[in-house]
């Protein structure tokens, strides 16, 4: 009896140790995406924003015995095509990485599984994140993800002074859709043969679900305040009409695609990069507080590195702080697939790293999605870039002192809205991109064209419907 006992006893213990993680070894797998967050086996001491830097000692701890098996894709489609198929085949990893207006399609291709005993477990409630991370993850009256990464999805622009300040433009004035066209008026240069050499702004035609949002107010947009497709509402025709307008100044979307094609971009630190030679003010690529993180770890073959600045609020209509409830507060969370092997394991590991110790997120220039981390995660994010300054041999910490970058946490909790969850949307964007270059190109109206992606959108949504039937999550 007693040796009996004592053997139940140890599988017990067992059992509790495999829950927790610290027993057996157990391979989680994990989808990655996108250049964010990425690299759970990454032993780089210099890859200071990797999950292995942010959190390998601390999963150590918790949980001896995880390793990890990680997939990076390059873009959400291909990563959304290969899950279809892992979970068709009974082999899906154990959590993906996904963009947030990729929710409502996982969802509707039975990808993901739902979470509400785990958020009941944990007690947590949708209070606990910024407004668009838990509308992201709680719909249909069920927890489909997990929101790990947040921060607003753009309108500050990241520019050079040296560049802007001769054209009479600063943080003061440089608030408005209008300033930005004004700014860009000044700006635009071209050669003796009528070759476009300068641009001033330039939100590019992939923008509708970032800068376009702020062209309108809460409640209009892509989509009305029910999520259904509104192409044809009044601020996406301003929007379309503005891209128009600047492409037009540019001499025409022919040449400026030229012009762009050839811009080696600031990201990878290249010193011949439009943003650090003046050839483009405000690139599409710099619309973002996350942008900036390469201005900390690249000198672009100045001494002391380029001096740059962030415009604190994002363009808008009249340039309000209130305008900003519409900008979208989104990025990627966290689905447990259909059939994963260890869905408790990967939601606790989840919630160690994004909830318990989203302020860390810093390092990675990742914003946290937990509202009572927001604070918190403003000094690791200063620290992660005085690191990454400090080990590009670049002197002191100028993201720390930016007015747009401290105003992220309020920007998180103003924000009304969030990329949809609508299913159609990753045919709309397509359908939209269309759309745009026939209008930048002259050959169609900015309304006509948004009427017929208005009607592509709604014979889309229908045919979903019939496929997967009307959709109730």
């Amino acid at each position: 009896m007693v040796l009996a006992s004592l053997a139940l006893n140890l599988g017990g213990q067992r059992t509790e140790a495999r829950r927790l993680g610290a027993a057996a070894p157990v391979t989680l797998s994990v989808y990655t995406c996108c250049g964010s967050l990425s690299g759970f086996n990454d032993p780089n001491p210099r890859d200071l924003g990797s999950i292995h830097h942010m959190y390998g000692g601390m999963l150590a701890e918790k949980f001896p015995s995880v390793r990890w098996r990680e997939t990076t894709f390059a873009d959400p489609a291909t990563l959304e095509s290969r899950l279809i198929a892992a979970v068709a085949a009974g082999t899906p990893p154990d959590m993906a990485f996904v963009q947030g207006d990729y929710a409502g399609y996982t969802v509707l291709r039975n990808l993901a599984l739902p979470l509400d005993q785990y958020y009941a477990a944990a007690a947590v409630k949708n209070a606990a994140f910024l407004p668009g991370m838990a509308r992201w993850a709680h719909f249909g009256g069920h927890w489909w993800a997990i929101p790990a990464v947040s921060g607003p999805m753009g309108g500050q622009q990241l520019y050079l002074p040296e560049y802007l300040a001769p054209l009479g433009y600063n943080n003061q004035n440089l608030r408005t859709f209008s300033d930005f066209f004004q700014m860009s008026k000044k700006a635009v240069r071209f050669n003796a043969a009528s070759v476009l050499t300068r641009i001033g702004y330039w939100p590019g035609t992939d923008s509708w679900e970032t800068i376009g949002t702020l062209m309108c107010p809460v409640g209009h947009g892509l989509y009305n305040a029910a999520d259904q497709p509104t192409a044809t509402d009044p601020c996406n025709v301003a929007y379309l009409g503005y891209l128009k307008k600047l492409a037009d100044l540019y001499g025409g979307y022919r040449g400026l695609q030229k012009f762009l094609a050839a811009d080696p971009d600031f990201l990878g630190g290249n010193p011949s990069a439009y943003l650090a030679t003046g050839k483009a003010i405000l690139p599409q690529s710099g619309y973002a507080y996350w942008n900036a993180p390469p201005l900390d770890a690249f000198s672009f073959g100045v001494k002391g590195g380029l001096q740059y600045q962030l415009t604190p609020m994002p363009v808008t209509v009249n340039g309000t702080l209130a305008e900003a409830a519409n900008y979208p507060t989104t990025q990627q969370e966290i689905i447990v697939p259909r059939g994963a092997k260890h869905p408790d394991l990967a939601f606790a590991v989840s919630k160690l790293m994004f909830w318990d110790h989203g302020n860390v997120l810093g390092w990675a220039a990742s914003g946290s999605p937990v509202v009572k981390d927001q604070s918190t995660w403003l000094t690791q994010f200063f620290a992660g870039e005085a690191a990454t300054r400090k080990q590009a041999g670049l002197p002191g910490n100028p993201i720390a002192s930016l007015e747009a970058v401290k105003l992220q946490p309020k920007l998180g909790l103003l924000s009304k809205q969030s990329n949809p969850i609508n299913p159609v949307d990753l045919y709309y964007q397509t359908t939209l991109a269309q759309a745009t270059e026939q209008v930048l190109l002259g050959k169609q109206s900015p309304l006509a064209a948004l009427q017929g992606v208005q009607k592509q959108v709604l014979a889309e949504e229908q045919r979903l419907k019939s496929q997967y039937g009307a959709w109730n999550w």
